[in-house]
């Protein structure tokens, strides 16, 4: 098995990936408490690794200043092309478990050359409202650039009182 099938095997859960990302958005509401294992503190945010790996084997738990609970994984594609394909699906997929309620809505990222897609409901209460997002980010290195995918659960905008 080469790396490429290895990293595909990982991206987005293929089965139930609906109930996955039902579980993360209920998780939120209570900081993502059950999922949280290891805690690693740094400097400005407390870090925990994560039970639950929606794709890969780096998702965690973070808090920004104690109060706004983020769930994050990663995945470092070995292309741009690759990197392309994971970020598409792990987009569409979302758009279809979350339905008509969620907006999609897609724009370059601020700092690189990446995309970020994000969805939200807005018709939900303020204390209730969770982004799920996916983020593709070119990480240049010495002799070559690789891709990031990112995905998100939280709502980094708005702390929660």
């Amino acid at each position: 098995m080469n790396q490429n099938t290895k990293i595909a095997a990982n991206i987005m859960p293929t089965t139930n990936p609906c109930t996955k990302l039902d579980l993360l958005k209920s998780a939120y509401y209570d900081d993502f408490t059950q999922l949280k294992e290891i805690k690693m503190k740094g400097r400005v945010s407390n870090v925990w690794k994560a039970k639950y790996q929606l794709f890969g084997e780096n998702c965690q738990v973070f808090t920004w200043g104690g109060k706004q609970h983020t769930y994050s994984c990663s995945l470092v594609a070995p292309d741009e092309e690759t990197a392309q394909r994971y970020y598409q699906g792990a987009k569409r997929v979302t758009q279809e478990c979350l339905g008509e309620k969620w907006t999609l809505e897609e724009s370059n990222r601020v700092h690189d050359d990446g995309m970020k897609t994000s969805f939200t409901n807005h018709d939900a209460k303020p204390s209730e409202k969770v982004t799920f997002s996916t983020h593709l980010v070119p990480t240049s290195g010495l002799f070559s650039t690789t891709w990031t995918i990112f995905y998100y659960v939280g709502n980094i905008s708005q702390p929660k009182k």
